[in-house]
């Protein structure tokens, strides 16, 4: 079959187009629709394909193969016809933003500071791209301004085919080898690098790029990155966001960081003061305690550090085991005792009894089984070591 002719590479606004219809095959429940001519775009090179519609039939995905251009439909089209394409321009746009900030940022990071972009993607929500090298936040901050420079210049993006001796001349970069003919995307200023991909015309049309993430992977620096409508939907989400904790301390969206620091200092005072008047409570419960006794106690709230705590109380005021326990979401939390004697018998036990997980030390071990409080409590009162040699 002939290659398919890449409108797309003609101009990348083109987003309506007429084409004679080559092939139909039936695939599954959808239909392989190959053209004379296509302005959609394929997926590759990171870049996801256009979407749109041929006639009636909407184009739900296209990929290459060959340098044939299959256009995925729901609907059959007759070979032979002329149809009416229409690239769903909104998507376009938005890819392109995408892609050429992509660039624009790959390009500045790599004269910057000489990283490599060894991974690229274009989500739903945002792109990643994974550089070779560790970057500091520092770093990472200075391309982004340097890069929304750019876009302020509105400086025209460059695309083109050159031949085998230019391309020897070129200073270009490339994520892997490539055979035959190269295409080269050139932002001066910026990047040179060949790419498949869709492009806009001019840097002023990506808007912005906003880094919104940034972590260590794979040795080298995985960036979380939104260009374009994507940057301006996630401040606006964020602003609102703000907006909202602001209100909750009555104070403006720029301050509810502010509102926020000084709840979490609140909030530390207030745990302190619980802390104290928890231990004070713990005493009081353990003076009660008599030596003869082997105490169970059921207190609601406990933290890991509330049940150890009042477990270690009781074990001063009797020899024999204690148990505090403290209902969870499912089933209960425990911390189990006993002064200079060795519980490891008695919390094997229960846990095999109720499914329970947890250990530590042989005089106060702490887990979470599933029982109610009236199985506890009947297996504490008739538990009896296994002393059998």
């Amino acid at each position: 079959m002939q290659p398919t002719k890449k409108l797309y590479y003609d101009s990348s606004m083109l987003c309506q187009f007429s084409s004679e219809v080559l092939d139909c095959t039936p695939k599954g429940d959808h239909w392989l629709v190959v053209l004379a001519a296509t302005a959609f775009y394929p997926e590759g090179g990171g870049q996801p394909a256009d979407h749109g519609r041929l006639g009636n039939a909407q184009v739900l995905d296209v990929h290459e193969k060959e340098g044939v251009i299959f256009h995925t439909t729901n609907q059959p089209l007759s070979v032979g016809t002329t149809v009416e394409g229409e690239i769903c321009w909104q998507r376009r746009l938005d890819l392109m933003q995408q892609h050429t900030g992509e660039h624009i940022l790959s390009g500045l990071l790599h004269n910057m500071f000489g990283a490599e972009n060894v991974g690229f993607h274009i989500g739903q929500e945002f792109v990643t791209m994974d550089m070779n090298i560790p970057l500091s936040e520092q770093q990472l901050l200075q391309a982004e301004t340097a890069a929304n420079q750019l876009i302020w210049k509105n400086i025209a993006v460059e695309c083109s085919f050159p031949s085998a001796q230019e391309l020897e001349q070129l200073d270009y970069r490339s994520k892997k080898e490539i055979q035959g003919q190269v295409r080269i995307v050139t932002i001066p200023q910026g990047d040179c690098c060949a790419c498949c991909g869709t492009h806009l015309p001019y840097t002023g049309m990506v808007g912005q790029i906003k880094l919104l993430d940034w972590q260590n992977y794979k040795g080298g620096t995985r960036l979380t990155v939104a260009c374009g409508g994507r940057a301006l939907a996630d401040y606006r989400i964020k602003r609102q966001q703000l907006a909202q904790m602001g209100a909750m301390f009555s104070l403006p969206a720029n301050q509810a960081a502010q509102g926020a620091q000084k709840l979490q200092q609140q909030l530390e005072q207030t745990k302190a003061q619980l802390a104290a008047l928890q231990n004070v409570w713990f005493d009081t419960v353990a003076e009660k305690i008599c030596p003869d006794q082997s105490p169970i106690m059921f207190v609601e709230g406990l933290s890991g550090d509330g049940l150890r705590s009042l477990c270690l109380r009781l074990c001063e005021r009797t020899p024999l085991p204690c148990g505090v326990f403290s209902s969870k979401e499912q089933g209960f939390g425990y911390a189990i005792g006993q002064k200079d004697g060795n519980i490891t018998a008695l919390t094997k036990a229960i846990n095999q009894t109720f499914g329970g997980k947890g250990g530590g030390k042989p005089f106060l071990t702490m887990g979470s089984l599933q029982a109610t409080q009236q199985e506890i409590e009947h297996f504490w009162n008739t538990y009896k070591e296994d002393t059998t040699p």
